[in-house]
């Protein structure tokens, strides 16, 4: 064994959590600032290391972790992520790692709490700029072919769940045959509008539309 791996080893075994170090380093000074990094020991309840405090904790300080042991079962590596609260009234989004020692006993947590207070500002400003102040003035847009048909294919994109470039042929047929339910391919250039709309050509939306009234045409022959 070289010199260097016997001093790894050594250490290893004077100081388990030794071995986790360049891990919470890594990690603090990756997402540094955003991202406090803390190694707690549950032998004796204090933590070894912390990168980047948001707390002013400190090595050797507390853990206050009350029987944190009882969320890791055997068969359980993380728990979270989960909610934090700051005393700077933000937040972190958290997760930690069970660490084991040889015979697989608990023995501490690596913590990473990722402050998110800057993203819920970020998305409380873009909530403001993007909500409308009052809804679509009905009346003004009755006649507005394009409108309709743009809120009902966004619409339908919203309850799939889906982008709408990414809508299957059962999907599209669906959505073809509710804008036909609606009676907007009476409209001049609604064929263009709705290819343009569900981002495929007009032949498509020809060749959907055909089946449908395929489909339709069998119906009422098996009925008849």
């Amino acid at each position: 064994m070289t010199m260097v791996k016997q001093a790894v080893a050594n250490s290893a075994m004077s100081d388990p959590f030794a071995a986790h170090f360049a891990t919470g380093e890594a990690i603090a000074t990756l997402l540094h600032p955003y991202a406090e990094v803390v190694l707690h020991d549950l032998g004796t309840g204090r933590i070894v290391r912390i990168w980047n405090s948001f707390t002013d904790r400190q090595a050797g300080d507390l853990s206050n972790l009350n029987n944190a042991g009882d969320m890791f079962p055997a068969d359980q590596a993380i728990l979270g992520p989960y909610e934090k609260a700051l005393p700077s009234q933000g937040r972190t989004k958290s997760i930690t790692a069970g660490l084991r020692g040889d015979g697989g006993a608990l023995i501490g947590f690596l913590c990473v709490n990722l402050d998110v207070t800057i993203l819920d500002r970020a998305q409380a400003l873009m909530s403001v700029f993007a909500s409308p102040e009052m809804k679509r003035p009905e009346p003004i847009y009755r006649t507005d072919i394009q409108q309709h048909i743009s809120y009902l294919v966004r619409d339908y994109s919203i309850r799939v769940n889906k982008p709408i470039d990414n809508l299957t042929r059962p999907e599209r047929i669906e959505l073809i045959a509710q804008v036909d339910r609606d009676g907007l391919f009476q409209a001049r250039n609604s064929v263009m509008i709705v290819a343009r709309a569900m981002k495929i050509s007009r032949a498509s939306v020809y060749n959907l539309l055909s089946e449908i009234n395929g489909r339709t045409g069998e119906g009422a022959d098996a009925s008849a």
